[in-house]
Parts: C-alpha cells; structure tokens; sequence
C-alpha cells in the first residue's frame, strides 16, 4: 500500500473505534494481528475483521476458523474485509475454505487540499450548517434516517452510534446539515484525526436528489477542512457514490472487499 492508501484505511477504522467508544453499542478489539469490532447488534460492520496480519507460526484457515466461530456462537454473521493492494493470496484461500463470500465492495477515495479550490457553482436556497443545536440535531437524526431508509427496528440504535455518539465529542467528529430554501436536505458528518478527515454519513432525502446538493455541501465542508489544517480528505464509497465524489476532485485509490460468513 502507498501512504495515501494507508490514510484513507486507517481513517475508515479509526473512525470506527471512535464510534464504539461514543456509543458504546459495540466494542473495538485490537491485537498484535487484528483489528476487529464486535456486538450483541447484528449490523454489518459491527461484527468484522477490519486488519488481519497472518503469522507463519500459525495456520490461518485454523485461525480464521476459530475466529468465525467466535462470532457464530454469539449468533452473529462475520464481515472480513481485504484491501485490492494488499492482496495475500493465503488469506484469500483461507477464506474461500472457511466458506466466506463476497458481499460488497468499498471505493476508498482521496483528495489532496493542498492547492485544491472547488470549480463548483453555488447552488441558489443552499445553506451548510455545523449541527450544534439541539433542534438541528433533531433535524439531521431525521434526514439520515430517511435518507438510508432506516428500518424503524434499527432506528434507535443507528442514531446512538452515528448521531448521538458522534456529537458528544466535536473536536474530532462534526456533523453538517444541509438546506435547500430552509428544509434540512442532506447530511454529512466529517471524522478528523491529524491533517486527515474522513467524509461519513452522506445521505440525501429522495425528494432532493440528483439536483447536485451533495456534492455542493461536500465542497462546501472541504474548504471548511482545509482552512483547519486538513492536507488529505477521504471517503469510503458505495457504488452509488463512486459517480459523484470524483466530481469534487476525489480519487479513487483502492477497494475494499467485504466478505461475510
């Protein structure tokens, strides 16, 4: 991996532990080989393999083995995630024998701000807020709700770990509002650490979309980042973004491969 690749990776997951520690809703374990996350919740990367160093001591299809079967005795399915540019061909063997299959894919996307200046046009009736007020916080809990289709069982706890949580500590975590002609639109919240933010938690409402108000916010908090000090900006996309970031001017610099057992 280059060092850009590394950031944005180490983003992904350093926002992710943070997570954990805000919400307390699941648990961040590292070792000297792993980093994973688990949880009595059974949503997706709350119970994962995020790094994985395999020994040569030890045989990874065993090991691999004895770590599914701790999360299947939990009750829970098992997410195992690969980089494209970190590819071992022993892992991928191993988890092919332990029967895991892949089930998604991240575009892991960077952007330098060292001279970066956004040739986007102001969008008329656009306003970007920093959430800080309860009211607002209200407003975005009900945005990214719908705008990720939130089942109502699930709704709880998704607001703890990705609103709640996250807005008890703004010197790492801010989230951002956006409305078009006063109605609280889209959202945004950005993970910072060092000279590197992570750009999270992007939705729109369904009504709003394809008219360009996403990517204006995203420029939008980018220059916000970049007045702060922030040299590289990174977002883990879905296939649904990967047509709308490069529009900003972000790059994409790896996959990464979710497995699931």
């Amino acid at each position: 991996m280059s060092a850009t690749q590394k950031l944005i990776f180490e983003n992904m997951v350093r926002a992710y532990e943070k997570l954990s520690q805000l919400s307390e809703v699941f648990t961040f374990v590292e070792t000297n080989r792993t980093q994973r996350f688990e949880s009595e919740i059974p949503y997706g990367l709350f119970n994962s393999v995020f790094t994985y160093k395999r020994s040569e001591e030890i045989n990874p299809e065993d090991e691999m083995a004895s770590i599914k079967s701790f999360y299947h005795n939990r009750g829970h399915k098992l997410a195992w995630l690969t980089t494209s540019h970190d590819q071992d061909e022993v892992i991928n063997q191993a988890l092919a024998t332990n029967h895991f299959h892949q089930v998604g894919v991240i575009s892991g996307m960077g952007l330098s701000l060292k001279d970066w200046r956004s040739e986007l046009p102001e969008l008329p009736g656009l306003e970007v807020r920093a959430v800080r007020e309860t009211q607002e916080i209200e407003e975005f809990r009900r945005v990214i709700l719908a705008g990720y289709n939130v089942p109502e069982p699930m709704a709880d706890i998704f607001c703890k770990v990705f609103v709640d949580g996250p807005n008890q500590d703004i010197t790492t975590v801010q989230h951002y509002l956006a409305y078009m002609d006063g109605v609280p639109v889209t959202t945004l919240t950005t993970f910072t650490e060092g000279d590197v933010a992570g750009f999270y938690s992007i939705a729109t409402l369904e009504a709003y979309r394809s008219r360009g108000i996403a990517r204006t916010m995203l420029a939008h908090v980018l220059h916000i980042v970049q007045q702060k000090g922030v040299n590289l900006a990174v977002i883990h996309a879905t296939p649904m973004g990967r047509s709308v970031y490069p529009k900003v001017g972000f790059k994409e610099e790896l996959s990464i491969n979710i497995f699931s057992s």
